[in-house]
C-alpha cells in the first residue's frame, strides 16, 4: 500500500500541518520546569479561547474517551441515575462507561441517522425525578449527524441536571460556546479538529460541576483519571508540574500549541464559517453525482458526511480501490452501517478544496470502475462553485 502522498479524509485521526509535525522531532524537554510551566499555561489558555469557557480546563495524558469516562465517573455516583442519549455508536460508548462506574442507566435513544432533540430529553426528565446527569454525544460521528445542545444545556440547567457533552469530533471545528450553553462536562481530543497528533484528552469542568464534585458521598473510584487528585496537584505544583501527577508528553504539547496557533490565526469564526461551506460544498456534489446521504440537511455534521453506497456496491472493496488507486483514505460505517455507507472526513486541515476535490474525484472514478450509475464529471465542478 502506498502512503507517501495519503491523504486521512477520514473522521479522524486528520492531517497535522507540517510546522505542527516538526514539533515532534525537537529535542526531548522534561515534562517540569520552567520552561515547561510556560508551555503548559500558554495550551491550556489557548484550548480554553477555542472551548469558549472561562471554567477550569484539564489536559488527560490519554485520548478522549478518557475524558468521556472521567466526565461520566464525575457526573452522578455510583447507584445514581444518568440519562444517556443515544443515537450512535459513542452513545453506546457512553452507556458502557456509565455501567462500568456502577451509575443506573437511562436511556432516550434516536435511530441511527437522527438527532437527540430537547422534546425526549424533556420526556424522560419528566418521567424520571431522580436523574442526576445527562450525557449526549454532539456531533455522532458513527452516522454523521449533529444534535442541537442549546434546547438541552437550558433544560438540564433548569432541572439542576449536569451534562456531560462529547464534542471530540466537534470542538475546533464547529461553535461550542462551552460558558454561553452552560455545558458542565466538555470533553474533546487533539486528534480531530484541533488537527494535532492523538494523545491528549480535554476536559472543561464548571463550577456546577465542582460544587457535586465536592458533595460526593464518595470520591470517584480512580486515581490516575480523577479530577480532584488532577486539581490538587495542579494546585499543589502549580509552579513546576501542573498537569497533575502524570507524565506529560512534552512533544505531544508542542505539536497542540502550534496546532492552536494555526488554528486561533485562522479566526473561530473565519475556522466555523471554512466548515460549513466544506459539509455544503460536499453535500451538493455528492448529490449532483446522483447519491443519497444518510443525514438530512437540517441535522448534518459540519465536520463529516456519511454517504450511502449505490445498491450492489461493496463498501470495503470501493473503500480498498480508493486506497490503493489514490492515496486516499476513507471511513465505512459503524454499526448497522458498517458496509452501506461511506464517512468522508472534512475537518480541520481537510476541510478544504485541495482534499475535497481529489476525495469526490476518487470516488466517482471508482464507483464508475464498479458499475454504479452515477452523473459524470460535474460533482468535483459544483463542489468548486459552492465552496468559493
Amino acid at each position: 500500500m502506498k502512503t507517501k502522498n495519503l491523504k486521512l479524509m477520514i473522521p479522524g485521526p486528520t492531517e497535522v500541518s507540517r510546522t505542527a509535525r516538526e514539533q515532534l522531532a525537537l529535542p526531548i524537554r522534561p515534562h517540569y520546569g520552567p520552561e515547561w510551566v510556560k508551555l503548559f499555561f500558554d495550551v491550556v489558555g489557548k484550548l480554553k479561547k477555542v472551548f469558549q469557557t472561562t471554567n477550569d480546563l484539564y489536559v488527560f495524558a490519554a485520548t478522549s474517551s478518557a475524558t468521556m469516562e472521567v466526565g461520566i465517573s464525575h457526573a452522578a455516583e455510583p447507584g445514581e441515575k444518568i440519562l444517556i442519549c443515544n443515537n450512535g455508536v459513542f452513545g453506546d460508548r457512553f452507556t458502557e462507561m456509565a455501567k462500568i462506574n456502577g451509575l443506573c442507566v437511562v436511556t432516550t435513544r434516536s435511530d441511527y441517522g437522527q438527532p437527540i432533540t430537547v422534546e425526549q430529553v424533556r420526556k424522560a426528565l419528566n418521567a424520571d425525578k431522580d436523574i442526576r446527569a445527562v450525557a449526549i454525544v454532539h456531533n455522532e460521528s458513527s452516522t454523521a449527524v449533529e444534535s442541537a445542545l442549546s434546547g438541552i444545556t437550558t433544560l438540564a440547567r433548569e432541572r439542576g441536571v449536569l451534562t456531560v457533552v462529547d464534542c471530540v469530533s466537534s470542538m475546533a471545528g464547529v461553535d461550542v460556546p462551552t460558558d454561553k450553553l452552560g455545558i458542565d462536562f466538555c470533553l474533546s481530543g487533539s486528534q480531530k479538529c484541533f488537527q494535532a497528533p492523538a494523545g491528549l484528552g480535554f476536559i472543561s469542568v464548571s463550577s456546577r460541576a465542582w460544587e457535586r464534585i465536592r458533595a460526593r458521598r464518595e470520591p470517584v473510584r480512580s486515581w490516575y483519571l480523577s479530577l480532584d487528585v488532577m486539581h490538587r496537584y495542579r494546585d499543589m505544583w502549580m509552579d513546576w508540574h501542573p498537569q497533575g501527577p502524570n507524565t506529560a508528553s512534552v512533544p505531544l504539547y508542542q505539536s497542540l500549541n502550534q496546532a492552536l496557533d494555526e488554528i486561533l490565526a485562522e479566526g473561530l469564526p473565519a475556522r466555523f464559517a471554512r466548515h460549513v461551506r466544506a459539509r455544503d460544498a460536499f453535500r451538493a456534489a455528492m448529490r449532483a453525482m446522483g447519491l443519497q446521504l444518510f443525514a438530512a440537511d437540517a441535522v448534518a455534521s459540519k465536520t463529516l458526511t456519511a454517504v450511502c453506497l449505490p445498491a450492489g456496491i461493496d463498501g470495503v472493496k470501493l473503500r480498498n480501490a480508493i486506497l490503493v488507486r489514490h492515496d486516499i483514505l476513507l471511513a465505512g460505517g459503524l454499526g448497522p452501517t458498517a458496509n452501506t455507507v461511506i464517512r468522508v472526513g472534512h475537518l480541520g486541515h481537510t476541510a478544504a478544496m485541495d482534499y475535497l476535490v481529489p476525495t469526490i474525484q476518487a470516488i466517482e472514478h471508482e464507483l464508475i470502475a464498479m458499475g454504479a450509475v452515477v452523473t459524470q464529471g460535474v460533482a468535483a465542478k459544483v463542489f468548486e462553485k459552492e465552496f468559493e
